[in-house]
This record gives C-alpha cells, sequence and structure tokens, in this order.
C-alpha cells in the first residue's frame, strides 16, 4: 500500500527518508506528518466507532503531552472515518491528531504548529486530511 494524497497548490513534500510523509504549506514551519499501518491478518476486525476514533486521537494527545484539549470531532472521510483531536500549549498554539480508517488499515496525521497558523491554512489541512487515502503501490 502507498498513501494516496492530493495536495493543494502551495504544499510540498520534504525530504524525510527516515520519518513519515512530511508536507509544508508555502514558507510555514509547521508540518503536516502522515503515517498508516497495514492490516495483514486474516480476521476481520471489528467494526470502530467515529466516537473511539476520536477518542483514541484526544487520548494519544494527551498521553503526549500535546496540551489542552481545544476540541475534538469525528466523522466520514474519503478513506472511511475518521476522529480528531486539537490541542493547545505555550509553546504551540496548534497541534491536531486525525485517526483515520476504512475498518482495516489506519492513517494518522498530525499537525504541529510553533505559531499561530493562518486560518487559510487550516482549512487547506483539514482539507487534505478529509481527501486522504492508501491505495496499491
Amino acid at each position: 500500500m502507498r498513501l494516496k494524497i492530493k495536495l493543494l497548490d502551495g504544499w510540498r513534500q520534504a525530504t524525510n527518508t527516515a520519518g513519515p510523509a512530511t508536507f509544508y504549506r508555502g514558507q510555514s514551519d509547521s508540518p503536516l506528518q502522515i503515517s498508516w499501518a497495514e492490516y495483514r491478518g486474516q480476521k476481520p476486525l471489528r467494526q470502530v466507532s467515529t466516537n473511539e476514533l476520536k477518542d483514541t486521537a484526544v487520548r494519544f494527545g494527551q498521553k503526549n503531552g500535546f496540551g489542552e484539549l481545544v476540541d475534538s470531532s469525528g466523522g466520514s472521510c474519503a478513506f472511511g472515518s475518521f476522529g480528531s483531536a486539537i490541542f493547545r500549549s505555550a509553546t504551540h498554539p496548534r497541534i491536531q491528531v486525525w485517526f483515520i480508517t476504512d475498518e482495516r488499515d489506519y492513517i494518522l496525521g498530525t499537525y504541529i504548529c510553533s505559531k499561530e497558523p493562518a486560518p487559510a491554512e487550516i482549512r487547506e489541512v483539514q482539507d487534505i486530511m478529509s481527501l486522504v487515502t492508501l491505495g496499491p503501490k
């Protein structure tokens, strides 16, 4: 499998051979990082609700010390369903986490801002994450 992502105009992929796929908007220094996990087992997996995905995103942020929870949400997206959580701290005005699944494979996204991002950048990150999928190589 490989990541299928539609980057909007002005976005670029960073060269990052040792970590997750990393993307930046223009001159912004706020990385959008995306990784994934493929399920290779034979047994069907149990269905995961959007509330469970949202709770997973919240717990992930809390466990990693991302700061105060600002908002969380869940719903449907191009890959299946997602849960997301937004955090704020003294050093990061916005950290957003996504857990996305098609009931078999998972995508994890993080958007970490060291300064307040422009509203247009936030909208574009939301759009990119709502359209990300996995597909054959």
